[in-house]
């Protein structure tokens, strides 16, 4: 009877260790399966958003954009939205990587790198650089604090504009009316 009841003790005891165990892991899923809502959550409105702005782009944004970069001054408002839809697609790509990163799901170095890759070629004109310093207060701060510094890597040879002036594209242009 002394040897049944130590074991019937010590099988409670595993059992109840066990359902322990068991209750601590269905609260950590339950709190991985509620971080992972967020982020899709989060992903929904941004998509939402980049729909938005691709409605406003339009069929052919490119001589909008190329405004945007050689005259932002002589922007008609119209041509403000064009032009500040493409800047805001491109940061809220940059910035759902961030997102991803911020859930475990790629590295610091993964967000940091795609920014320092494109950042010349979206913030590196007078245009989107003024837009970004309105808009930098509704990313995240520790995003945004990376784009700032990103900005100040931009060199004249990264920037649409010094391949507009280089001639590049005007020969390019000649060319082909000439064959």
């Amino acid at each position: 009877m002394i040897v049944s009841d130590r074991v019937n003790s010590w099988l409670s005891f595993i059992a109840n260790v066990g359902i322990l165990a068991g209750l601590v892991l269905v609260a950590i899923e339950l709190n991985q399966n509620t971080d992972q809502l967020k982020l899709q959550l989060v992903f929904q409105t941004t998509q939402k958003l980049f729909d938005n702005n691709r409605d406003l782009l339009g069929d052919n944004p490119t001589p909008v954009i190329t405004k945007s970069i050689t005259n932002p001054d002589d922007l008609t408002y119209e041509e403000f939205l064009v032009a500040s839809s493409f800047v805001l697609n491109q940061l809220n790509e940059w910035e759902d990587r961030f997102l991803i990163y911020e859930a475990g799901l790629i590295s610091d170095r993964d967000w940091k790198r795609h920014i320092d890759q494109n950042v010349g070629w979206t913030l590196g004109n007078r245009f989107a650089q003024r837009y970004w310093s309105v808009s930098r207060s509704v990313f995240e701060p520790e995003f945004a604090q990376y784009v700032d510094g990103a900005i100040t890597t931009i060199d004249e040879e990264s920037t649409y504009q010094e391949w507009l002036d280089s001639g590049f594209s005007h020969d390019s242009e000649q060319s082909k009316s000439t064959q």
